[in-house]
């Protein structure tokens, strides 16, 4: 079973307000996407550094934010359960969702730099994480995250960021780094705005993205509550997705825009902190079992995680018919892990 909605939703809030949390939650991501984009492409231009690199670490942190926001609530109330499942379900939904319908709005062109440096990076964190989880001593005799498995993703989370630092320090003489320049500037931006406009609009998207997820997440889940919908299902299916609209808001509009490295990198760059920053963050709050059924939805991550390298290798495009594929894909992964638990509830 999974933990109460007491940690997710106001059980006060009635339904009329719970529909309005939604609705504005919603507005709000929108109005936040559309800002962060701007800032961060035009910060971008005027540090001299790439949209993708930008998109990995800044924007990438940014909408990680709801994923270690609701993590260290739930992991100090030692709900590690939803904990789990909510960076799972986040770097499956990063992937297959937020991919999927970018791609469905244009397809994705993937520079080189995505293909030979960050997707290796993903591939070998991802499968590090499920590694760690393998090794002893565990959790209370079972597999999981302890604290000292959390201190050892934090340190990979350091050793990142500052290869990341490096290579914007490197930037100028980076022939990948030039190829990404360019392919920002194909973009369809309009008069290049200062550097303090910039970084206002930057951090205003920040946080109206930020409230957005939150409100969107409580009106959803409020809902379900009143509508009767078992907490199984609400926690595999409008937790996972609520946490990832950042992600899904930023990326569609930054596609829209043509600026598919800031999409693609904000990808990339969220699996890389929710498995090193919010599950190390997490893991040293309160220790992280992996539950009955984890072992599925890690495997699911693992699969999802490796197919990008064909699908980025394939002509360096992600095209529709690979974004519809890869959202009846995520359909799929939420109908088989919720006849799973379903099942184990069963029994």
């Amino acid at each position: 079973m999974l933990p109460s909605l007491k940690l997710l939703a106001n059980e006060s809030l009635g339904v009329p307000w719970s529909i309005l949390a939604l609705v504005g939650g919603i507005v709000l991501m929108l109005l936040g996407g559309n800002w962060l984009v701007d800032g961060a492409v035009a910060l971008a231009r005027r540090i001299g550094i790439s949209a993708l690199l930008v998109g990995m670490t800044v924007v990438a942190f940014g909408t990680s934010a709801p994923e270690l926001a609701l993590n260290v609530m739930a992991a100090i109330d030692g709900q590690t359960s939803l904990a789990f499942g909510n960076v799972v379900g986040s770097n499956v939904a990063n992937i297959s969702l937020v991919l999927g319908l970018s791609a469905l709005f244009a397809p994705l062109m993937i520079n080189s730099r995505i293909i030979r440096l960050e997707l290796p990076w993903l591939i070998a964190v991802t499968l590090a994480f499920l590694l760690v989880a393998l090794l002893p001593p565990g959790v209370e005799d079972k597999s999981g995250y302890n604290r000292i498995d959390g201190f050892i993703l934090l340190l990979g989370a350091a050793l990142i960021c500052i290869q990341w630092l490096r290579r914007g320090e490197e930037h100028a003489s980076d022939s990948l780094a030039t190829e990404s320049s360019t392919d920002v500037e194909t973009g369809r931006d309009e008069q290049p705005k200062s550097a303090f406009l910039a970084l206002v609009l930057f951090l205003l998207g920040l946080a109206f993205l930020l409230a957005g997820g939150k409100a969107t997440e409580e009106g959803a889940v409020a809902i379900a509550h009143h509508l009767g919908v078992a907490e199984l299902v609400v926690g595999l299916t409008i937790v996972a997705i609520a946490t990832t609209l950042p992600e899904i808001f930023t990326c569609v509009i930054a596609t829209r825009r043509g600026h598919a490295d800031l999409a693609v990198g904000t990808v990339v760059g969220s699996n890389l902190f929710n498995i090193v920053l919010v599950m190390g963050i997490t893991s040293m709050v309160h220790p992280v079992a992996v539950p009955t059924n984890g072992w599925w939805s890690l495997g699911a991550m693992v699969f999802f995680t490796l197919l990008l390298l064909p699908l980025a290798r394939s002509e360096r495009t992600l095209s529709r018919m690979e974004g519809l594929v890869l959202l009846v894909m995520y359909a799929a992964f939420l109908a088989a892990s919720i006849w799973l638990e379903l099942s184990s509830a069963g029994n």
